[in-house]
């Protein structure tokens, strides 16, 4: 941004200076046509890195990660939820800027808690024994919990952006 804001002084500085210079020696009709050549060439250069400045940031727009998953388990229990959340988990169509989030906390025994949250909404808590069947079936109704949320989201978000929920603000 500053090197952009650099080049559109240097751009106004170099205009203004030949407007000047015109300006003071304009004594010919050949110095007026090249003077006027040299400004419209600026104002095409000036134009150009306006449009560049304009592309690069609606890419920086674009240049969003969605969908994370993050594994923040501690066990090898947790380590295989996630393993099969991860394989079972595929993100609805329509879902954009969101991150899961897999935690695990240890409870005494041999049982852990497992939490999945989505933007730091709590999905699902489950407490989780250390037997594979019981693991595939949690990590199938976590994610089925997931895809559910992410849609009913979806939803709602799309129905407080309508039309009838936006006002003029008079009353």
């Amino acid at each position: 941004m500053i090197g952009f804001l650099k080049k559109i002084a240097l751009v106004l500085f170099v205009n203004l200076f030949l407007i000047n210079l015109t300006q003071v020696h304009a004594q010919s009709s050949k110095l007026k046509r090249d003077s006027l050549r040299t400004l419209k060439l600026l104002k095409k250069t000036f134009d150009a890195v306006i449009e560049e400045n304009n592309q690069a940031k609606s890419n920086e727009l674009d240049m969003e990660i969605d969908g994370l998953v993050v594994d923040q388990t501690i066990t090898k229990v947790g380590r295989d939820f996630y393993d099969l959340f991860f394989s079972n988990w595929d993100a609805p169509k329509n879902s954009k800027n969101y991150t899961i989030t897999i935690k695990e906390m240890v409870l005494p025994g041999l049982a852990t808690q497992i939490t999945v949250l989505v933007n730091d909404n709590e999905v699902f808590k489950q407490r989780v024994q250390p037997r594979y069947e019981i693991l595939e079936q949690m990590s199938n109704y976590a994610s089925q919990r997931t895809k559910r949320y992410l849609n009913n989201y979806e939803k709602m978000k799309a129905q407080l952006d309508g039309d009838d929920q936006q006002g003029t603000g008079i009353f």
